[in-house]
C-alpha cells in the first residue's frame, strides 16, 4: 500500500502552461540561434513559478515517435535551472539518440511533466505491485540490485496493460521481465503534464 496519497502538484494556466513550453524551446533553439539566447533570457525573468523547486522531464517527439527524455525524479534546484538543462539534455544528451538537429526543430513537439514527491510503495512481489497500480494515473520507479529504471505516466497511453508496462520498465531496468527481483524497492508518483501539440 502507498505510505500516503497526497499528492500536490502545481496549479497552472494555459498561459503558464505555455510560457514554459516556450522557455523548453528556446533553451534548444539557443544552441544555434542568438535570438534565441536572448529571448530565453526574457522568458526565464517572467517564467511561472521559477524559484519552486520542482522535479520535472522534458520530453521530446517528432512525427509521433520519441526524440529525447530527460529529468529528476527528486527537486535539483529551482525550475527556472531545471527546466532549461533537462530541454537541452532531452535534445542533446540523451544516450538512446544522436543530437537534434537544426533542422529538426520545426517538426519538433515538446511535453513537460512536473512531478509530484515519491511515494513509496509498501509491496511484497509481483502480484501485489500489479494490483495496486492505476494505469494512466501513476508514473513509477523501481530500484534494486544497482539498477533503477522509471517510467511516466504518458507511458500508458502506449502500455495500458498494466503487466506489459512492468514488463517493459524491468526490461528498460535491466531486470529480467515477467519476474520480480528480490530487494526490489518501488514508489509512484502523479505528474502534471502538458505539451505542445502536432511533433
Amino acid at each position: 500500500m502507498a505510505a500516503s496519497d497526497s499528492i500536490e502538484l502545481p496549479e497552472l494556466s494555459p498561459e503558464a502552461e505555455r510560457a514554459l513550453l516556450r522557455i523548453a524551446r528556446l533553451s534548444i533553439a539557443s544552441r544555434w540561434q542568438a535570438s534565441a539566447s536572448e529571448a530565453l533570457s526574457q522568458a526565464i525573468s517572467a517564467m511561472p513559478l521559477a524559484g519552486n523547486e520542482l522535479a520535472c522531464f522534458v520530453t521530446l517527439h517528432k512525427a509521433g515517435r520519441l526524440r529525447g527524455c530527460i529529468g529528476c525524479l527528486t527537486p535539483q534546484g529551482p525550475l527556472c535551472e531545471a527546466l532549461p538543462r533537462f530541454a537541452r539534455l532531452a535534445a542533446f544528451d540523451d544516450p538512446r539518440f544522436s543530437p537534434l538537429a537544426e533542422s529538426e526543430l520545426s517538426i519538433l513537439s515538446v511535453s513537460i511533466s512536473l512531478l509530484g514527491p515519491l511515494v513509496p510503495l509498501e509491496v511484497t512481489g509481483r502480484a501485489e505491485l500489479l494490483a495496486t497500480l492505476r494505469p494512466g494515473l501513476d508514473g513509477l520507479w523501481l530500484t534494486g540490485g544497482g539498477r533503477k529504471a522509471t517510467f511516466l505516466p504518458a507511458v500508458w497511453r502506449e502500455l495500458p496493460e498494466p503487466e506489459v508496462f512492468l514488463d517493459n520498465l524491468l526490461h528498460k531496468g535491466g531486470w529480467p521481465a515477467g519476474g520480480w527481483p528480490a530487494q526490489m524497492s518501488v514508489w509512484r508518483y502523479r505528474v502534471r503534464e502538458f505539451g505542445e501539440l502536432g511533433g
